[in-house]
This record gives structure tokens, sequence and C-alpha cells, in this order.
């Protein structure tokens, strides 16, 4: 029966493609993080579905393809679906090792999932208090998961769920009510056909043996050293325990050892013996009693040991990492302990402590939370765990988990069987047991092997099937997973080796030519440069798997070196010069072959012509972008060959090197009239045909004006417009098109309207459009003219109606021309009498508009003294004409009317009834005819 389980239990252990341990090769933990070792190295998943500060566990089966996960409440399948029955098991997601998967020992369908609780606070009445709201301390238990069921995907078995393995009674010994700490761990027993599952509380380790009948459910306990006080539980109850991989050594980090509920106090690291034939644990040795120990781990050999620890009894944010040399005397390990230091030089950090695992490359990962600031990203590595502390790489930034910003590394990694990360032995003989991956060429033959000892014997399997030899060697051809057993027939497990032989395609041998053109320095003598990747495809059959190095000669190519470095710009030495290209399969790169590749120079040409192009790109500044594709044409002019394709390059290097191609091109030189050359570089299929030279020539564009504005007036039927042909030109020689269909110079139209003509010039085939805006317009008809008159400021408004743009004026009484027209109708100041206001159409339509006015306005004084001068007074701006029914009254200033005057009347002259009237102020009343009275004063001068 030992010996039927070790070749199940080791047959999962060895069939994975890449490496040995293909149980452990998925990992789900934190915030919806996880690692994949199916890949090298290790990769992130981002599928994982688990949510949790500390406790997970995940297994896969031997290949590395994942079975189920969970954090000890919820399982998930392969799917990342929730299994049948797999909801509200016992662990806790604060437990730091909340469950762990053991398969059952020759049974490969049932997997058992052990659980922890999270230990509960106790206040000073001993009453436990809880997290998880049930007011039980769930303790140690097991549920069952078939993996046959629900398809394939798993159900946790409704009969065998949340199995309690430890009966608890109902007394006030807080001891016996809750046997259990956070600490799960597991190893494989002695007689190679059952494991150990092993947890701890207060001063007792429990250790129940699992076999191909299931868990045997009475402990092997073993109350040894320490004890843990349980009043100071669940704080005491924080850290890993973790068994050494070969099965002899535990090893268990106690957070603290407070006394009080959520106290904080120092903690311990302490190391046992194992026994795993009996599961009884002995000897204790402390090797720290500060700080808070969390994380612990054994290197795969078992010769160290890690532990992390937060800084201070209660942490304060900052932790570190030591290692313990356990190749050492008892007495001498504690002192051996020896911080790491990360890739920066650094002995602490600002992660909390974290949990540490063993992973199946042999290295050790750690999970990085910066507890503060609640961030993380990284497992940090160490790289070589064996090596002592003074030459360990440790990278702290060794695997990248947070690849999209919401999955996070928390506390927790999840522990498995520490048997799956034992050494095997090495059939490969390649000096690294835990390499299990053999590359190897088809047509190749390897042989396996293990030293030949006489007593033992060996037993070969392919792909999990024994075969007839039992030789210590095996020939192999073909991709399968090899494992052999060896039993040495002394008792002993087997030893067992294990090889991931994939045999890769070797590439064929093609032997390839590329043709290039003799276009560098001197031409006709067929020395060019060549771009040697453009070889590629042919080498390599076109097979992306492949890839291409090359060489001076065949030893160079057989031994791999010198290579030729620069076979982008090689440059030959002779025409059809033969060198060597070693086309290799990137997936095992011992897998190539060796082929020549001649480099031929074309002797063949095609045409240099010129290309030109208007200057038409919206600003004629003697720069313009050629479309180069318009010379293709030219360049092939005369050549039959069919199928040639063209480019083109500012340079005959990059032509030859088919670098930076270019489809358009600006002229650097002003007007260019072929002072600016580009290269065309003329391709049948993969190789150079010929290459020639493009002169660039700016052609003007016709000499006329863009934009133009004319005025059709509403009087005229039509005018002319035209499309600005200059005298110095010949219009014969351009081609006229307007927008009306018309093809003439001048052109008469009748409407308003946005017109076009392009002007093509028929000596250089460019074109110049001018657009025309034909602008309605009108004499200006007065509606009417508003007057506010009879004050010291006259104002005058003219308004208007027309389709023009216009301008107005205003002739004085007695002024001989016509005043400067302004834009505004308004005019002020005006003095009294009678005017003449102008409107004029700016856009020229004629005639001109005009209306006469009438200011009224009263003179302040006259002088009636004969000199010829303000002789009378009388109101201006009133005529027998304009308002002759207007009546004006004269007082003195005691009232009494003096004078009475008729509109048109010479005025007053300052007499009444033939008497001089004397100097004085006198007083007016008038009523004119638009019903306004108006009154006032005025002085008479003598």
């Amino acid at each position: 029966m030992r010996y039927l389980y070790v070749l199940f239990f080791i047959g999962l252990l060895s069939t994975t493609p890449v490496i040995g341990q293909g149980e452990a090769n998925n990992w789900y933990f934190g915030q919806n993080a996880g690692i994949s070792f199916n890949t090298t190295p290790p990769t992130a998943l981002t599928n994982g579905q688990v949510n949790t500060l500390e406790g997970c566990t995940t297994i896969s089966d031997a290949t590395g393809s994942l079975l189920f996960y969970t954090d000890g409440i919820t399982v998930w399948n392969r799917f990342h679906n929730i299994m049948p029955n797999g909801t509200n098991l016992k662990g806790d997601p604060s437990s730091t090792s909340s469950a762990l998967i053991v398969p059952q020992p020759n049974n490969p369908n049932l997997y058992i999932i052990f659980t922890v609780d999270e230990p509960h606070h106790f206040n000073a009445d001993n009453d436990a208090s809880t997290t998880d709201g049930d007011g039980i301390n769930d303790g140690f238990m097991y549920s069952v998961v078939d993996i046959t069921l629900d398809g394939g995907n798993g159900d946790v078995l409704n009969s065998q769920k949340n199995i309690p393995l430890i009966t608890y009674d109902t007394s006030n010994n807080l001891e016996s009510q809750y046997k259990c700490s956070e600490k799960i761990t597991a190893v494989k027993s002695d007689d190679c056909d059952s494991f150990w599952v092993i947890t701890h509380f207060v001063d007792t380790f429990y250790s129940f043996r699992i076999s191909s009948t299931g868990v045997d459910p009475t402990p092997v306990t073993s109350k040894i050293g320490v004890t843990v006080p349980a009043s100071g539980y669940r704080r005491n109850a924080l850290g890993y325990i973790k068994a050494s991989p070969e099965g002899d050594k535990l090893a268990v980090a106690h957070f603290g050892f407070s006394n009080i509920p959520g106290g904080d106090a120092n903690g311990k690291v302490l190391i046992y013996d194992f026994d795993n034939v009996t599961g009884q644990i002995t000897n204790e040795i402390e090797l720290s009693n500060i700080d808070s120990p969390y994380g612990i781990e054994f290197s795969q050999t078992g010769q160290r040991l890690y532990a992390t620890y937060d800084i201070g009894p209660a942490g304060n944010g900052q932790s570190y990492m030591v290692q313990y040399d356990l190749s050492l005397p008892d007495n001498q390990i504690a002192s051996s302990g020896t911080r790491i230091q990360n890739q920066l030089n650094q002995q602490t950090s600002s992660f909390a402590a974290g949990a540490i695992q063993l992973g199946p490359d042999g290295k050790i990962y750690r999970s990085l939370f910066d507890i503060i600031n609640q961030t993380g990203s990284h497992l940090g590595v160490i790289e070589n765990p064996e090596d002592l502390a003074s030459v360990l790489i440790y990278n702290e930034r060794g695997v990248l988990v947070n690849t999209d910003g919401i999955r996070f590394p928390l506390l927790g990694l999840p522990p498995f069987i520490q048997s799956i990360f034992a050494q095997t032995i090495d059939i490969i003989n390649n000096g690294d047991p835990n390499n299990v991956n053999l590359p190897l060429c088809e047509g190749d033959t390897y042989q396996l092997s293990y030293p030949n000892i006489p007593t033992a014997t060996y037993t070969w399997f392919v792909d999990n099937v024994q075969i007839a030899n039992t030789n210590n060697f095996l020939d192999i051809t073909t991709t399968a997973n090899y494992r052999l057993e060896v039993d040495l027939n002394d008792g002993s497990c087997p030893l067992i080796g294990v090889a991931n032989a994939t045999f890769y395609e070797v590439p064929a041998n093609i032997p390839s030519t590329l043709i290039q053109c003799d276009a560098y320095q001197t031409i006709g003598d067929n020395i060019t440069l060549f771009d040697l990747s453009f070889a590629n495809n042919q080498l390599t059959g076109g097979n992306s798997n492949f890839s291409t190095q090359f060489f001076l000669d065949m030893p160079s190519a057989q031994a791999g070196s010198p290579e030729i470095t620069n076979i982008n710009t090689f440059q030959n030495n002779q025409n059809n010069q033969q060198i060597y290209a070693r086309v290799i399969n990137n997936n095992n790169t011992n897998c190539f072959s060796i082929s020549t590749l001649t480099l031929q120079v074309s002797t063949t040409s095609v045409n240099d012509v010129e290309l030109r192009a208007c200057d038409d790109d919206g600003n004629e500044d003697g720069f313009t972008t050629f479309n180069l594709s318009e010379a293709n044409p030219q360049i092939l002019f005369g050549i039959p060959t069919p199928g040639l394709i063209v480019r083109y390059f500012e340079s005959p290097e990059d032509a030859l090197l088919n670098i930076n191609p270019i489809t358009t091109y600006t002229n650097p030189t002003q007007n260019s009239q072929g002072d600016d050359i580009v290269y065309a570089k003329v391709e049948n299929g993969a190789d150079c045909f010929g290459i020639s030279t493009i002169q660039l020539f700016v052609v003007s564009l016709p000499d006329i004006e863009d934009e133009e504005q004319y005025f059709i007036c509403q009087n005229q039927s039509a005018i002319e417009i035209d499309a600005d042909i200059q005298p110095n030109n010949i219009p014969d020689d351009f081609t006229i098109l307007w927008s009306t269909g018309e093809t003439t110079d001048i052109i008469s139209v009748a409407q308003a309207g946005i017109y076009t003509v392009e002007v093509t010039s028929n000596l250089t085939g460019c074109s110049k459009t001018r657009t025309i805006e034909v602008i309605a317009s009108s004499i200006a008809s007065i509606t009417s003219v508003d007057i506010i008159d009879a004050i010291n400021n006259n104002i005058v408004t003219v308004n208007v109606e027309g389709l023009g743009d216009y301008e107005y004026a205003i002739e004085l009484e007695g002024e001989e021309r016509v005043p400067s027209y302004q834009d505004s109708p308004t005019f002020v100041d005006v003095p009294p009498g009678f005017h003449t206001v102008y409107v004029r159409d700016k856009n020229g339509c004629v005639p001109i508009v005009t209306k006469d006015i009438s200011v009224v306005g009263f003179p302040g004084y006259f002088t009636p003294n004969g000199d010829g001068f303000h002789e009378t007074w009388n109101v201006e701006g009133i005529s027998t004409e304009v308002m002759s029914g207007s009546l004006i009254l004269i007082f003195d200033r005691f009232g009494k009317l003096l004078k009475q005057l008729r509109a048109g009347g010479v005025g007053w002259d300052g007499t009444v009834n033939g008497k001089l009237m004397p100097a004085s102020e006198y007083w007016f009343k008038v009523e004119l005819d638009d019903g306004r009275i108006l009154t006032g004063s005025f002085s008479l001068i003598r």
C-alpha cells in the first residue's frame, strides 16, 4: 500500500510540463490577486475571486492546471465559480492560515479542506467576544471535496462538511473550550502512504494523520515548551507554522505573548524536531523573543529558515526579515539570525511582516502590504534561499501582482503540503533537480539516468504509464513526461526523478538570396549596403517562432561567434558574396540549422525623372507638398517587368536599407527648380530592382487676385466681372472656366451672389481660383428727417431705406458747395435756417438723393443801427413756403404786446408806431404750424 501511494502522489507531483510540483503552480491570495508558476518567471493571474486579508489556499493537478481554491469560507472551482455546497466553511478571512488542502491518499478524486477559525478575544469574565457574529469559536474542522462531481468541477460533500476535529467541553477552562490557533501545516508521513496535518494551541501541538481511509479524528498531541496565553488571543494566535519539506522539522511564529485580551507583547520564533513516523514534536529551540514574528518558511533543503517580523510588540507599519542557519548545532542557530537586505541595501521596509512561502521553483516569495497606507503591488522574492544571508539576492519588487490597479497582495499567501517542495533526484543530470524542463531538438536522442545501485529497483513511467525498461537509464526521442522511481529496497520511500522533455522542431535549411541595388558611394563597383533582416522570411520559411543570426563564414556560424552585428547596414565586399545564417527555433535555441545567404548586386536600372508640383498649398510661398507616387509612371516607363513596387526615400542609404520611407515630401528649398532631390526604390518582391533620383520643381500659379467684390445697382440690368488676366499675359495661354460655365475673360452677370473662375496655365497646368462676390446695392430712399431744433444745439437725423451702404452730408444755407460726407446720418450743432441734406451710395449707385429742410431758431439779439447787420429780429427757418401760417408775438418786459409778425415777413425793426424802442430785453411767443408754441427772449442793442 505504501508503494502504491507513492506512485499516485509522486505521479501528481511530476507531470507538469515545466516543474515537478504542479499542485502548487497556482496561487490565489489577497484582494483578487494571484500568480502562476506555469510560466518562468511566474506571472500575475487576473481571474481570482478570493478577497481575504490573510488565510487562503489553492490546489492544482500535477500538470499545473487549477482545480479549486478557498479562503476557508467559500470554495471556487477551476472556472472561478462557487462550488455547489461550497459556502459557509468555518474558516475566517482574518485567520493566518484559514485553510489548507490535502489530497486523500490512494483516492485521486477526494480532497480534504482543513479550516481554522479566528480565535476570539476574552474579557475579564472569560467570555468570548467574536468577529464573525456567531459567538462561537468554530476551531479546527475539515470538509471533503469530490472533484468528479459537478461535471468534474468539484462539489463539497454535504455529508462531510465542517466536521470538527477537537471536541469541546462546556467547562469554563479556556484551554479546553478553544483548542485552536491560526496555524496549519501539512507534511508527508515517513510511511509514504499518509500525511500529517498539524496545528497548535497554548502549549500543545495536534498532529492528525490522513490516510487512504480519510482523517483520523484522534490527534497525536505533543505538550511541549512555551505556553501561549489563551487570554491574549486573538493577537497571540497570529503567525504561521511550517514543516520542513523533508518532514523532520517544524517552525512556529507566535506573534505575541500578551496576558490581556487584545494586548500587545513581543512574540517568539521556535523550531522543533518532528517525527513523521509518530507525529510527535520534541526539542524546542527558541530563536527569537523580540518584536512580532508572523511569516515563517524553510528553504527547500531545510538548511535555512526564514521569518518576517513586525517591528515592536504591536507592529508600527515597518518590518524586516531574518535568516537562520539550521545546519549549525542547535545552540548556535539563534545567534546565526541575520537580517536580510533588499536590492536597495535596506534591512527594514514600510511593509507589514506578511507571509513567506516556498515556491515550486525553490525560491521564497513574500507578500508585501503597506498596512498603514493600504497599498501593495508586488511579491518580494529570495532568489537563492539556500545561500547564507551575506550573499542572498532579495528582490523586493520580484513579481508584479497588481497589473491592472485592482489586485493587491495583502498579508497572507496560500500554504501547501510542504512535501510538495522536497527535492527530487536529478535524472536529467543538469545539476538542478528543481529544473525538470528538458528542451531537446527533433532527431536528438537523450539519455535520462541515475547512478546504478546494484540493490535498487528502477521503474520508468512515460506520461504516467509504466514501461518495461528496468535499467537505470532511458534513451528518449519524443516529447513526454518521464518519471523514474528508484526503490532502494531498504524500507525507505522510493526516490523520484522527473523530466518533462519537449522535442522542438529544427528549422529547415533554406538557401536564400538577397538582391540589392548598386546605389551606394560609387555606382558600378558592386559594393552596396544590405539589410540582412530582409532575408528572414526566406530563411525561416515565414515561421514566427524562428529567428536568425548572420556570420561571415561556416566555422563562425557553427560556433555561434563572432556574429555579424551590423545586420541592417552590412556592406558586401563583392558581388554574389556568400555569408551564413543560423536559423534558430526561439523555443529552444539549441535547435538550429545553418543556411547560405547570397548577396547579389542588381545591375538593372530605372528612370531618373523630374516631378513638378503647383505651389497650391494655400499661401504661394514657394513651398509645396509633392505626392511622390505621381512619379511612378515616369520611373517605370519602358520597363517590361511586371509587379514592380516603387517606394520613396530622402537619401540613397535609406532607400538601400528600406528605412524611413516617405509618400509625400515638402521641398526644403524655396521655389525649388530641381534643387531638391528624393530617391525612388523599385522593388521586385523583396529584392531591389533599381534606385533612381527625382528632381523636384515648384511651379507658380497664375498671377491673379484671389478675391474681389463688385456691386450691382437695382437700376442696373447687368455688370461685367473679369478673371483678372494681367495685361502682360496672353489670354490664350490660359484656360478659363467660370462657375457659370462660361470660358471668357470677362462675363456679364445680372444677379448678386458668389462667382468663381478657375484660371489654368496652358503651359504649366497649374490652376488658381478667383472668387468674386457680387453685392446688390441701390440709391437711398429718404423716409423722414428728424429735427430737434429751437435749442442751442440743433440735431438733424436722416432716416433712409435701401440695399446700399450710405453716407450723408448737409448743405448749410448760404454755402456754395456741399460739405464733406460722413457715415453717420445724424448732424449736431446745425444752425437754424434752410438747408439741404444729401445721401449717396458708397457702392456707386446714382443719383445722389437730396431733401430740403428747415431748422427753427431764434437770434439772441439784433442791432437796428443802420450798419446793415442784424437790423431786424425774426424767427429763422420759417418762410412763406415753410410753416407759412406761423405767428410771432413780441412783448416788452411788462408783457405788453408790441409787435405781431407772420412767417416770411422782414422782421421787427425795433420800433412801435414809428417810435424807437429803448435797448432792453424783449420776449417772444411763436405759434408754429406744427402746433409747437415756443417762448423766449432776445436783446435789443442800440
